[in-house]
Protein backbone atom coordinates (compact mmCIF):
# COMPACT_ATOMS: atom_id res chain seq x y z
CA UNK A 1 0.00 0.00 0.00
CA UNK A 2 1.44 3.37 -0.99
CA UNK A 3 1.95 5.93 1.74
CA UNK A 4 -0.79 8.51 2.18
CA UNK A 5 0.10 11.98 3.41
CA UNK A 6 -2.67 13.83 5.24
CA UNK A 7 -2.21 17.55 5.88
CA UNK A 8 -4.05 19.36 8.69
CA UNK A 9 -4.26 23.07 9.43
CA UNK A 10 -3.48 23.18 13.18
CA UNK A 11 -3.27 26.93 13.73
CA UNK A 12 -6.11 26.60 16.25
CA UNK A 13 -3.62 25.48 18.89
CA UNK A 14 -2.59 28.71 20.59
CA UNK A 15 -1.15 29.56 23.97
CA UNK A 16 -3.55 29.97 26.88
CA UNK A 17 -6.68 28.82 25.04
CA UNK A 18 -8.14 25.40 24.25
CA UNK A 19 -11.28 25.88 22.19
CA UNK A 20 -13.95 23.47 21.02
CA UNK A 21 -12.31 23.52 17.59
CA UNK A 22 -8.99 22.60 19.21
CA UNK A 23 -10.73 19.69 21.00
CA UNK A 24 -12.07 18.41 17.67
CA UNK A 25 -8.68 18.82 16.04
CA UNK A 26 -6.83 16.97 18.82
CA UNK A 27 -9.27 14.06 18.78
CA UNK A 28 -9.15 13.78 15.01
CA UNK A 29 -5.33 13.84 14.87
CA UNK A 30 -5.12 11.13 17.52
CA UNK A 31 -7.62 8.93 15.67
CA UNK A 32 -5.97 9.44 12.27
CA UNK A 33 -2.53 8.55 13.61
CA UNK A 34 -3.89 5.42 15.31
CA UNK A 35 -6.29 3.95 12.76
CA UNK A 36 -5.24 4.68 9.19
CA UNK A 37 -2.52 2.35 7.83
CA UNK A 38 0.41 3.56 5.70
CA UNK A 39 -0.09 7.23 6.40
CA UNK A 40 1.80 10.28 7.56
CA UNK A 41 -0.15 12.99 9.36
CA UNK A 42 1.36 16.41 8.73
CA UNK A 43 0.48 19.12 11.24
CA UNK A 44 0.93 22.64 9.86
CA UNK A 45 1.25 25.11 12.73
CA UNK A 46 2.73 28.51 13.52
CA UNK A 47 4.21 27.01 16.69
CA UNK A 48 4.30 23.18 16.80
CA UNK A 49 5.23 23.32 20.51
CA UNK A 50 1.66 24.41 21.27
CA UNK A 51 0.16 21.21 19.83
CA UNK A 52 -0.96 19.03 22.80
CA UNK A 53 1.61 16.47 23.85
CA UNK A 54 -0.82 13.55 23.68
CA UNK A 55 -1.10 14.01 19.91
CA UNK A 56 2.27 15.61 19.16
CA UNK A 57 4.18 12.52 20.24
CA UNK A 58 2.16 9.98 18.25
CA UNK A 59 3.85 7.81 15.63
CA UNK A 60 3.55 8.96 12.03
CA UNK A 61 3.30 12.66 12.92
CA UNK A 62 5.34 15.28 11.05
CA UNK A 63 5.35 19.05 11.43
CA UNK A 64 5.43 21.97 9.04
CA UNK A 65 6.08 25.43 10.45
CA UNK A 66 3.80 28.15 9.14
CA UNK A 67 4.56 31.89 9.16
CA UNK A 68 2.55 33.88 11.68
CA UNK A 69 1.27 36.33 9.05
CA UNK A 70 -2.14 35.06 7.91
CA UNK A 71 -1.88 35.52 4.13
CA UNK A 72 1.62 34.03 3.91
CA UNK A 73 0.54 31.08 6.08
CA UNK A 74 -2.44 30.43 3.80
CA UNK A 75 -0.15 30.52 0.77
CA UNK A 76 2.17 27.99 2.46
CA UNK A 77 -0.78 25.68 3.16
CA UNK A 78 -1.78 25.86 -0.47
CA UNK A 79 1.76 24.88 -1.53
CA UNK A 80 1.92 22.02 0.96
CA UNK A 81 -1.35 20.61 -0.39
CA UNK A 82 0.43 19.90 -3.70
CA UNK A 83 2.48 17.24 -1.91
CA UNK A 84 -0.32 15.56 0.06
CA UNK A 85 -3.27 13.32 -0.72
CA UNK A 86 -5.81 14.81 1.73
CA UNK A 87 -6.13 18.27 3.27
CA UNK A 88 -8.29 18.80 6.38
CA UNK A 89 -9.31 22.23 7.66
CA UNK A 90 -10.87 22.44 11.16
CA UNK A 91 -12.58 25.64 9.97
CA UNK A 92 -15.42 26.32 7.53
CA UNK A 93 -12.90 28.02 5.25
CA UNK A 94 -10.12 26.61 3.06
CA UNK A 95 -6.79 28.27 2.18
CA UNK A 96 -7.23 31.48 0.20
CA UNK A 97 -4.83 30.41 -2.53
CA UNK A 98 -6.51 27.10 -3.28
CA UNK A 99 -6.16 23.43 -2.37
CA UNK A 100 -4.46 21.01 -4.76
CA UNK A 101 -5.75 17.71 -3.35
CA UNK A 102 -9.07 16.35 -2.03
CA UNK A 103 -10.19 18.60 0.84
CA UNK A 104 -12.36 18.31 3.94
CA UNK A 105 -13.55 21.22 6.04
CA UNK A 106 -15.56 21.35 9.27
CA UNK A 107 -18.52 23.60 10.02
CA UNK A 108 -19.02 23.82 13.77
CA UNK A 109 -21.55 26.64 13.50
CA UNK A 110 -22.28 29.74 11.43
CA UNK A 111 -23.27 32.01 14.31
CA UNK A 112 -20.43 34.49 13.70
CA UNK A 113 -21.85 35.01 10.20
CA UNK A 114 -25.57 34.97 11.00
CA UNK A 115 -26.21 35.96 14.63
CA UNK A 116 -27.23 39.62 15.17
CA UNK A 117 -24.47 40.07 17.76
CA UNK A 118 -21.75 39.44 15.17
CA UNK A 119 -22.96 39.49 11.58
CA UNK A 120 -22.42 43.20 10.96
CA UNK A 121 -18.69 42.96 11.55
CA UNK A 122 -16.58 43.77 8.49
CA UNK A 123 -14.78 40.44 8.89
CA UNK A 124 -18.11 38.61 8.55
CA UNK A 125 -18.50 39.65 4.91
CA UNK A 126 -15.06 38.22 4.11
CA UNK A 127 -15.78 35.01 6.04
CA UNK A 128 -19.15 34.56 4.31
CA UNK A 129 -17.35 34.72 0.96
CA UNK A 130 -14.80 32.16 2.13
CA UNK A 131 -17.48 29.81 3.44
CA UNK A 132 -19.40 29.88 0.15
CA UNK A 133 -16.19 29.23 -1.74
CA UNK A 134 -15.25 26.32 0.57
CA UNK A 135 -18.69 24.72 0.27
CA UNK A 136 -18.31 24.70 -3.52
CA UNK A 137 -14.73 23.39 -3.46
CA UNK A 138 -14.59 20.85 -0.61
CA UNK A 139 -14.89 17.17 -1.41
CA UNK A 140 -16.48 16.58 1.98
CA UNK A 141 -18.04 18.86 4.60
CA UNK A 142 -18.27 17.67 8.20
CA UNK A 143 -20.89 19.22 10.47
CA UNK A 144 -20.72 18.88 14.26
CA UNK A 145 -24.51 18.70 14.46
CA UNK A 146 -27.62 18.42 12.32
CA UNK A 147 -28.49 21.90 13.57
CA UNK A 148 -25.31 23.36 12.06
CA UNK A 149 -26.10 21.72 8.72
CA UNK A 150 -29.67 23.04 8.80
CA UNK A 151 -28.48 26.56 9.64
CA UNK A 152 -25.94 26.50 6.82
CA UNK A 153 -28.60 25.38 4.35
CA UNK A 154 -30.99 28.05 5.66
CA UNK A 155 -28.59 30.97 5.43
CA UNK A 156 -26.48 29.96 2.42
CA UNK A 157 -28.85 27.80 0.38
CA UNK A 158 -26.23 25.06 0.11
CA UNK A 159 -24.55 22.75 2.60
CA UNK A 160 -21.81 21.29 0.39
CA UNK A 161 -21.28 18.65 -2.27
CA UNK A 162 -20.88 15.89 0.28
CA UNK A 163 -22.25 17.00 3.69
CA UNK A 164 -22.14 14.64 6.68
CA UNK A 165 -23.04 15.10 10.35
CA UNK A 166 -20.33 13.74 12.62
CA UNK A 167 -20.58 14.21 16.39
CA UNK A 168 -17.05 14.70 17.80
CA UNK A 169 -15.77 12.45 20.56
CA UNK A 170 -14.50 13.34 24.01
CA UNK A 171 -11.18 12.41 25.58
CA UNK A 172 -10.85 9.48 27.97
CA UNK A 173 -9.45 11.82 30.64
CA UNK A 174 -13.04 12.82 31.44
CA UNK A 175 -13.95 10.07 33.91
CA UNK A 176 -16.23 9.90 36.97
CA UNK A 177 -15.08 9.26 40.53
CA UNK A 178 -12.66 11.23 42.64
CA UNK A 179 -9.04 11.17 41.49
CA UNK A 180 -5.96 11.54 43.70
CA UNK A 181 -4.92 14.98 42.50
CA UNK A 182 -8.42 16.53 42.32
CA UNK A 183 -8.15 18.34 45.67
CA UNK A 184 -4.76 19.88 44.91
CA UNK A 185 -5.97 21.08 41.49
CA UNK A 186 -9.05 22.70 42.99
CA UNK A 187 -6.91 24.38 45.65
CA UNK A 188 -4.61 25.78 42.95
CA UNK A 189 -7.63 27.53 41.40
CA UNK A 190 -8.97 28.66 44.78
CA UNK A 191 -12.01 26.39 44.61
CA UNK A 192 -14.00 24.23 47.02
CA UNK A 193 -16.37 21.54 45.80
CA UNK A 194 -20.07 22.15 45.19
CA UNK A 195 -20.08 25.13 42.81
CA UNK A 196 -22.07 25.64 39.62
CA UNK A 197 -19.53 25.68 36.78
CA UNK A 198 -19.84 27.45 33.43
CA UNK A 199 -17.09 26.81 30.85
CA UNK A 200 -16.48 28.97 27.79
CA UNK A 201 -15.03 32.16 26.40
CA UNK A 202 -17.72 34.42 27.86
CA UNK A 203 -18.69 36.08 24.58
CA UNK A 204 -22.17 37.67 24.53
CA UNK A 205 -23.85 34.62 22.99
CA UNK A 206 -22.78 32.55 26.02
CA UNK A 207 -25.58 34.36 27.91
CA UNK A 208 -23.76 34.36 31.26
CA UNK A 209 -26.02 37.14 32.52
CA UNK A 210 -28.83 34.69 33.21
CA UNK A 211 -26.63 32.92 35.76
CA UNK A 212 -25.48 36.19 37.31
CA UNK A 213 -29.12 37.25 37.64
CA UNK A 214 -29.98 34.19 39.74
CA UNK A 215 -26.67 33.95 41.63
CA UNK A 216 -28.17 35.05 44.94
CA UNK A 217 -31.13 32.65 44.66
CA UNK A 218 -29.47 29.29 44.12
CA UNK A 219 -27.37 29.04 47.27
CA UNK A 220 -24.22 27.85 45.51
CA UNK A 221 -21.19 29.76 44.23
CA UNK A 222 -20.95 30.24 40.48
CA UNK A 223 -17.61 29.72 38.74
CA UNK A 224 -16.95 31.01 35.23
CA UNK A 225 -13.88 29.36 33.71
CA UNK A 226 -12.20 30.30 30.43
CA UNK A 227 -13.50 33.88 30.36
CA UNK A 228 -10.99 36.51 29.28
CA UNK A 229 -10.50 39.70 31.31
CA UNK A 230 -12.28 41.74 28.63
CA UNK A 231 -15.33 39.50 28.65
CA UNK A 232 -15.34 39.40 32.43
CA UNK A 233 -15.51 43.21 32.47
CA UNK A 234 -18.35 43.07 29.93
CA UNK A 235 -20.51 40.95 32.26
CA UNK A 236 -19.50 42.65 35.50
CA UNK A 237 -20.41 46.05 34.07
CA UNK A 238 -23.93 44.77 33.42
CA UNK A 239 -24.38 42.93 36.72
CA UNK A 240 -22.65 45.10 39.27
CA UNK A 241 -22.20 43.76 42.77
CA UNK A 242 -22.97 40.14 41.87
CA UNK A 243 -20.45 37.77 43.40
CA UNK A 244 -18.90 35.10 41.17
CA UNK A 245 -15.54 33.38 40.73
CA UNK A 246 -13.82 34.18 37.42
CA UNK A 247 -10.97 32.03 36.07
CA UNK A 248 -9.46 33.29 32.84
CA UNK A 249 -7.71 30.06 31.85
CA UNK A 250 -7.82 26.42 32.89
CA UNK A 251 -5.16 23.99 31.74
CA UNK A 252 -6.70 21.25 29.60
CA UNK A 253 -5.50 18.49 31.90
CA UNK A 254 -7.18 20.22 34.87
CA UNK A 255 -10.66 20.38 33.33
CA UNK A 256 -11.77 16.93 34.57
CA UNK A 257 -10.92 17.86 38.16
CA UNK A 258 -12.87 21.13 37.90
CA UNK A 259 -15.86 19.26 36.49
CA UNK A 260 -15.72 16.55 39.16
CA UNK A 261 -15.53 19.24 41.84
CA UNK A 262 -18.66 20.96 40.53
CA UNK A 263 -22.22 20.37 41.68
CA UNK A 264 -23.23 20.66 38.03
CA UNK A 265 -22.31 22.27 34.72
CA UNK A 266 -24.43 25.14 33.37
CA UNK A 267 -24.44 26.18 29.71
CA UNK A 268 -27.03 28.94 29.09
CA UNK A 269 -25.84 29.76 25.55
CA UNK A 270 -28.13 31.51 23.08
CA UNK A 271 -26.50 29.59 20.22
CA UNK A 272 -23.84 26.88 19.89
CA UNK A 273 -22.41 24.63 17.22
CA UNK A 274 -21.92 21.53 19.35
CA UNK A 275 -21.38 22.09 23.07
CA UNK A 276 -18.47 20.11 24.53
CA UNK A 277 -18.78 21.17 28.22
CA UNK A 278 -22.11 19.41 28.96
CA UNK A 279 -20.78 16.16 27.47
CA UNK A 280 -17.50 16.44 29.38
CA UNK A 281 -19.47 17.09 32.58
CA UNK A 282 -21.65 14.02 31.97
CA UNK A 283 -18.53 11.94 31.32
CA UNK A 284 -17.20 13.08 34.72
CA UNK A 285 -20.40 12.00 36.45
CA UNK A 286 -21.89 15.46 36.86
CA UNK A 287 -25.31 16.64 35.64
CA UNK A 288 -25.59 19.42 33.09
CA UNK A 289 -28.18 22.16 32.77
CA UNK A 290 -28.32 23.55 29.23
CA UNK A 291 -30.31 26.00 27.18
CA UNK A 292 -33.34 24.49 25.51
CA UNK A 293 -31.97 25.30 22.06
CA UNK A 294 -32.09 22.66 19.29
CA UNK A 295 -28.37 22.01 19.05
CA UNK A 296 -27.91 21.33 22.78
CA UNK A 297 -31.02 19.16 22.83
CA UNK A 298 -29.48 17.19 19.95
CA UNK A 299 -25.95 16.79 21.30
CA UNK A 300 -27.01 15.93 24.88
CA UNK A 301 -29.82 13.67 23.68
CA UNK A 302 -32.24 15.23 26.15
CA UNK A 303 -30.22 13.80 29.03
CA UNK A 304 -29.38 17.19 30.51
CA UNK A 305 -31.74 19.43 32.45
CA UNK A 306 -32.84 22.30 30.22
CA UNK A 307 -34.18 25.83 30.63
CA UNK A 308 -35.31 28.67 28.40
CA UNK A 309 -32.54 31.11 27.42
CA UNK A 310 -34.69 34.10 28.40
CA UNK A 311 -36.09 32.86 31.72
CA UNK A 312 -33.99 33.35 34.88
CA UNK A 313 -36.81 31.69 36.84
CA UNK A 314 -36.57 28.54 34.72
CA UNK A 315 -32.81 28.40 35.29
CA UNK A 316 -33.19 28.82 39.04
CA UNK A 317 -35.84 26.08 39.13
CA UNK A 318 -33.71 23.66 37.07
CA UNK A 319 -30.68 24.17 39.30
CA UNK A 320 -32.72 23.84 42.47
CA UNK A 321 -34.40 20.67 41.16
CA UNK A 322 -30.97 19.03 41.14
CA UNK A 323 -30.81 19.49 44.90
CA UNK A 324 -33.20 16.52 45.09
CA UNK A 325 -30.84 13.49 45.45
CA UNK A 326 -33.06 11.20 43.36
CA UNK A 327 -33.22 13.67 40.45
CA UNK A 328 -29.50 14.34 40.76
CA UNK A 329 -28.53 10.65 40.62
CA UNK A 330 -30.96 9.99 37.77
CA UNK A 331 -29.35 12.71 35.66
CA UNK A 332 -25.88 11.37 36.42
CA UNK A 333 -26.87 7.87 35.29
CA UNK A 334 -28.50 9.12 32.10
CA UNK A 335 -25.52 11.32 31.28
CA UNK A 336 -22.97 8.55 31.74
CA UNK A 337 -24.97 6.21 29.51
CA UNK A 338 -25.33 8.88 26.79
CA UNK A 339 -21.63 9.76 26.55
CA UNK A 340 -20.27 6.21 26.61
CA UNK A 341 -20.25 5.86 22.77
CA UNK A 342 -18.54 9.25 22.51
CA UNK A 343 -15.51 8.33 24.60
CA UNK A 344 -12.03 7.91 23.13
CA UNK A 345 -10.86 6.96 19.66
CA UNK A 346 -13.82 4.73 18.85
CA UNK A 347 -16.01 7.84 18.70
CA UNK A 348 -14.02 9.02 15.67
CA UNK A 349 -14.60 5.87 13.63
CA UNK A 350 -16.97 7.53 11.13
CA UNK A 351 -14.46 10.32 10.52
CA UNK A 352 -11.77 7.75 9.78
CA UNK A 353 -14.10 5.88 7.42
CA UNK A 354 -14.83 9.13 5.57
CA UNK A 355 -11.12 9.85 5.11
CA UNK A 356 -10.52 6.27 3.97
CA UNK A 357 -13.32 6.65 1.43
CA UNK A 358 -11.70 9.77 -0.04
CA UNK A 359 -8.34 8.02 -0.22
CA UNK A 360 -9.90 5.02 -1.99
CA UNK A 361 -11.77 7.23 -4.45
CA UNK A 362 -8.55 9.05 -5.25
CA UNK A 363 -6.72 5.77 -5.87
CA UNK A 364 -9.53 4.55 -8.16
CA UNK A 365 -9.44 7.68 -10.34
Amino acid sequence: MREVRILLDTREFVEGRFTGIARVLAGLIDALSAHLPAKTVILAACNPDLIPLHVRNRNGIEFEQLPKFFFIADKCLSGLSKRTQIFISPYPKLPLFGVHCPAIHIIHDVLDLTHPLYRRRLKSAFDRYRLRRALLRADLTWYDSSWSMTETQKHFGWCGRNPRVRHPGIRDIFQPGKHNDDNSILEAYGLKTGYVLALGNGMPHKNLGILLEIAQKIGRPIVFAGVSANHQRYWESRYRGISAKWISHVEEQHLPALLRGAFCLAQPSLVEGYGYPPLEAMACGRPAVVSSIPVLMETTGGNAMSADTQSPTAWAEALMALEDPSIYQDRIAKGLKWVEPLRGREAWEKYICDVGELIKNQADD
